[in-house]
């Protein structure tokens, strides 16, 4: 699932990153054009997440055979949409990846001191909770901020952050949540990177070395 804060981004924007993966994972994947906020705020884009998978599992596809993932508000969407379809009773992926993933609405989470990150500004982050959530929702609805949900019963999950990025916190609330509740999850930590890093893959040797990761992650999932 793309970033973009939930307003901006689709398939085009984030080609490299599923180009990449493709090729060092010998995967298959499904870039999601999900429905974007403010035009159409929660849970569109968490439904189409679920109208996705149920669309593979239609087209034979085994769960077994599936991982979903995405980066910043398409790491919420994998991991919010990933809940709800454990909560309608459908076989659960085999596995699920996070890069940098927005966990929190509540504004609680944020590095403090503000990390240096070239990238997101803490009020963009309150700009697109003010367009995505509901006000008739409260912020730590589990449905938009799955650090509050029950996650025990998620599949093998890995989580990778950049060190430098505002959203740190957010992946390592979510590591030490899951790890509680049971879950298989590892978290990768990047010293000095920014949020989303990964999309520099083919620039940047940690990126490709990320990229690397995941498709070795995955492999151990028997993707």
């Amino acid at each position: 699932m793309h970033g973009g804060a939930f307003m901006i981004g689709g398939p085009d924007t984030h080609r490299g990153i599923c180009a990449s993966l493709a090729k060092r994972g010998v995967l298959e994947v499904c870039a999601l054009d999900y429905r974007l906020a403010p035009e159409h705020p929660y849970p569109a884009a968490r439904d189409d997440v679920v109208a996705a998978y149920q669309a593979l599992l239609a087209a034979g596809y085994r769960a077994e055979q599936i991982a979903i993932g995405g980066d910043s508000a398409g790491g919420n969407l994998s991991l919010v949409g990933c809940l709800r379809i454990i909560e309608l009773g459908l076989p659960a992926p085999a596995a699920l990846v996070c890069f940098s993933p927005a966990t929190d609405f509540t504004g609680e989470q944020m590095h403090e001191p503000h990390a240096g990150d070239p990238l997101i500004h803490p009020s963009w982050i309150e700009q697109a909770a003010d367009l995505y959530c509901p006000a008739d929702l409260p912020r730590n609805d589990p449905g938009m901020s799955p650090v509050f949900a029950d996650l025990s019963q998620l599949p093998p999950t890995l989580i990778q952050v950049g060190e430098d990025e505002l959203l740190l916190n957010d992946s390592l609330r979510l590591a030490e949540r899951a790890k509680a509740a049971g879950v298989n999850v590892r978290l990768e930590r990047y010293p000095g990177l920014w949020h989303v890093f990964q999309a520099h893959v083919g620039m940047l040797r940690t990126a490709d070395y990320a990229i690397a990761r995941v498709a070795a992650f995955l492999r151990e999932r028997g993707l």
